[in-house]
């Protein structure tokens, strides 16, 4: 990734942290999760300009992060290295990854809260959006879908 600065890098490594901390929650990595993840890899408007290069990179250095240390350390992290208007989104998209494999499993729910709680994200808002993910599988009724969204614009973070 020649020409992005620190600031975007580390902003793409977290969002492939926090999606990979909501995968990992339950112990496994399913196979609809990887259908998922290999969707969001490639198609996903924070991840699919990032050359494969540097993508593969930063997620090694995520799943050393993940294998090391205390993950919510990690998270609280990941989620300050994301822009103040990328939190909801993220969040939202965060909270669709923990229902891919239509099972919730794990720490995958705390994942999910200790995420909002680290965005600044009220609790009842963001036990709204997890619920309507939840009510409504991988696109709940409430919510927007992140890769869709008007609020993920392919472009540096200020």
């Amino acid at each position: 990734m020649a020409g992005p600065s620190p600031e975007y890098r580390a902003f793409v490594e977290a969002g492939i942290g926090i999606c990979m901390s909501v995968f990992m929650a339950d112990g496994k990595f399913s196979a609809e999760e990887r259908h998922s993840w290999l969707a969001l890899q490639h198609g996903h408007p924070l991840f699919r300009d990032v050359p494969p290069e540097a993508f593969n990179q930063m997620l090694r250095r995520v799943e050393s992060n993940l294998t090391s240390g205390d993950w919510r350390e990690r998270l609280t992290k990941w989620a300050g290295d994301v822009p103040q208007r990328y939190r909801l989104p993220l969040f939202e998209l965060a909270s669709e990854l923990a229902v891919a494999d239509k099972q919730l499993e794990g720490k995958e729910p705390e994942v999910v809260r200790r995420l909002g709680r680290a965005f600044g994200i009220p609790d009842e808002e963001a036990d709204r959006i997890f619920m309507s993910k939840i009510a409504g599988g991988p696109r709940g009724p409430t919510a927007p879908s992140p890769a869709s969204s008007a609020s993920w614009t392919p472009k540096a973070p200020e």
